[in-house]
């Protein structure tokens, strides 16, 4: 792979700075109509009187607020099994994503003949081909608590939480880590680049050769600026919390008259780079941390955000390039199809924590051009979206679901329904609503959605679960198909087949109590009449749950088996003391039986394992094996823990064939 320093001209930055240099071409900056579009500020004037303006928000949402008061998948294609003798494996399973052929960033990834995972501060290499001779076979320390990794040929590429309090100009510094290591020689790979950015990593994806990164990061706002809002002599008024709603916000005003001359010094004094985030490049021959200089590349919203900076950036694996578009704003979800990434907002994002707050999201679309993205429309919907499988594109259209129910923030809008709507790109700068299906379930949250071809599929929850069918055959007319109730409620919709639903979440009664962790098969052939064809709960005496329930990475689903790793917490008869299970369920799952095959525990690798002083005390390890992902090559079952692998058959699970640690003891 060639490294190629990143030019002055194509900064990424985790911040909100998109690069006017790219390819040679200024900014694409649509005429959107309405308040909802991105515009770039046209100097470093107008950048400063939106930070002046968004500090001074930030600030008095700091003293004002009441709860915020005080300072500071996949698989291989199936072809029949190969024995393990041979030189690679035909079968296995990959990452679990949401569109085919954009990959999703994950603590695990594998080739078939090794297996890639990321655990603590160290990406581990372990030879997985043949199953029997599995072993570890190199181990990269990260300099940083990982978050996940991409696999592209010959090179992983591997994000990690990355805190140093002199890494960039002295100061603070929580970002984020990209760490290129090549694994040509799976037993010695070799880091061959790192770049640092300011900022948390929110997601990213992978599109054949090109990453993109998802950056947000807070702006510093001095401590001069923080202790103005103690500071007697200013006289400053106090907040009255038995006013009313208005009263209130006068008493806001007054507080931003008088904190305004303060903040406007403050900002105009501060240095460019106190607004604009840095990097540092191991490929920049300078060696030194870089910001954006050009302030005209940056785009911002009309409604007033968080004081921050979100970036979208490129990464080409192959060739090194780097570039970004990004928005001085904060709070989003993101999904992306192999030729556009949408990023959406939520009102809660620009709601100051005081007065009426309007359930909407914003929506922004950005093409996947030649590798870099570039913003191209903006569109509104009513409510607010759960996660990325809220959003999906088919035939160019996006269609969205949405709640506008809220259950959390205490805005009184509590009797809101939620909607499917559908957003056509006019060409023009717009996204508009061309379709739209609202009033579903009044009182009830969406708590899954999953958009498949010209279906929808969607459960909400209050005390039982309804399943929605919806037909997106016509995208400017859809239409609820049918509906089933069950008691608890779905948190991810899994496609078995053409007509089938495999799904996970809480099994409940007909009370809406939760009695455990529940995995269902929906019959969906009859979109008018769906029925829940079985059902399994795990028992527990306490309680049961899997990261599954919000992570759809640990979902892994092929040739009719079902594994995921599962938490449980159970009274044993015998001790008289309470025990928790932290381990991996095997499921057969058919559209005409789910039930359990085994389960894999990795409790004896803790005996096994010297513990890893980056977590412990030395003298201690943690008092189970957190069981996290798996991964099928042929017919074995890799289970995988922070504290290593086990290798079983996987219609056989009692059947272990070989067992990894990543810290076996001396």
């Amino acid at each position: 792979m060639t490294i190629r320093p990143l030019r002055l001209g194509t900064l990424v930055l985790a911040s909100a700075l998109a690069a006017s240099n790219l390819a040679g071409c200024q900014p694409n900056q649509p005429h959107t109509s309405g308040d909802i579009a991105l515009r770039t500020f046209g100097n470093c004037g107008q950048l400063r009187d939106y930070a002046e303006d968004a500090m001074l928000e930030q600030l008095v949402r700091s003293r004002y607020t009441i709860w915020a008061y005080g300072v500071a998948e996949g698989a291989a294609e199936d072809s029949p099994s190969s024995n393990d003798s041979s030189s690679s494996p035909s079968d296995y399973t990959t990452t679990n994503v949401q569109e085919q052929g954009v990959d999703e960033v994950d603590i695990v990834k594998t080739d078939g003949n090794f297996i890639y995972t990321v655990e603590g501060q160290e990406l581990h290499i372990v030879k997985s081909w043949p199953v029997a001779d599995s072993q570890l076979v190199s181990t990269v320390d990260l300099g940083g608590y990982a978050y996940g990794l991409f696999l592209y040929q010959d090179t992983a590429v591997v994000f990690s939480y990355y805190y140093d309090s002199n890494a960039i100009d002295g100061r603070w510094y929580g970002g984020t880590r990209v760490t290129f290591v090549d694994v040509t020689d799976r037993s010695n790979p070799e880091i061959t680049r790192k770049v640092d950015f300011e900022g948390y990593m929110a997601d990213g994806r992978l599109i054949d050769q090109n990453a993109y990164l998802v950056l947000n990061s807070y702006l510093p706002i001095p401590q001069e600026a923080w202790d103005l809002l103690w500071n007697d002599q200013l006289g400053l008024p106090e907040m009255d919390w038995n006013a009313s709603d208005a009263q209130q916000e006068q008493i806001r005003d007054q507080a931003r008259d008088i904190l305004r001359p303060y903040v406007h010094d403050i900002v105009q004094n501060m240095d460019l780079t106190d607004l604009i985030p840095m990097y540092e490049d191991s490929a920049d021959a300078s060696g030194d941390p870089q910001p954006l200089e050009q302030c005209s590349d940056v785009y911002r919203p009309a409604d007033m955000s968080q004081y921050a900076m979100m970036s979208i950036v490129h990464l080409d694996i192959a060739t090194g390039d780097l570039g970004a578009t990004g928005v001085l704003s904060d709070g989003w979800q993101v999904y992306a199809s192999r030729d556009n990434l949408y990023v959406a907002q939520t009102s809660w994002w620009w709601w100051w924590g005081w007065g009426d707050m309007d359930l909407t999201t914003n929506i922004h679309k950005f093409k996947l051009t030649n590798g870099d993205p570039a913003y191209v429309a903006a569109g509104q919907i009513d409510g607010w979206v759960l996660n990325q499988f809220s959003m999906s594109e088919y035939d160019d259209d996006l269609r969205v679901a949405s709640s506008q129910t809220d259950w959390w923030w205490g805005t009184g809008t509590d009797q809101g329904g939620n909607s499917v709507e559908v957003l056509r790109d006019d060409g023009a700068g717009h996204l508009n609503v061309v379709g739209k299906v609202s009033g579903i379930a009044p009182g009830e949250q969406i708590t899954s959605a999953r958009f498949l071809g010209d279906k929808a599929y969607m459960t909400t929850y209050q005390w039982v679960d309804p399943l929605w069918t919806l037909d997106l055959s016509d995208p400017t007319d859809p239409r609820i198909a049918g509906e089933l109730e069950v008691p608890g409620f779905s948190t991810y919709l899994h496609p078995m087949d053409e007509d089938h639903l495999l799904t996970v979440g809480y099994a409940a009664n007909s009370d809406g109590q939760i009695t455990g962790m529940g995995v269902n098969v929906f019959d969906v052939s009859d979109m008018s009449n769906p029925r829940l064809a079985e059902q399994y709960t795990v028992n527990s005496d306490d309680w049961s749950w899997s990261e599954a329930l919000w992570d759809h990475h640990a979902f892994t689903y092929h040739n009719d088996v079902l594994s995921l790793p599962i938490y449980t917490y159970d009274y044993d008869d015998v001790t008289s003391n309470w025990q928790g299970f932290s381990g991996m369920l095997v499921l057969h799952a058919t559209p005409d039986d789910l039930s359990e095959i085994g389960r894999v525990d990795h409790a004896d690798l803790i005996d096994s394992s010297q513990c890893d002083p980056d977590y412990y005390d030395g003298n201690s390890c943690y008092w189970y094996a957190w069981m996290r992902r798996s991964v099928y090559i042929e017919d074995n079952l890799f289970s995988i823990s922070n504290y290593g692998m086990k290798v079983n058959e996987l219609n056989a699970p009692e059947n272990e064939i070989a067992r990894v640690l990543f810290h076996p003891a001396n």
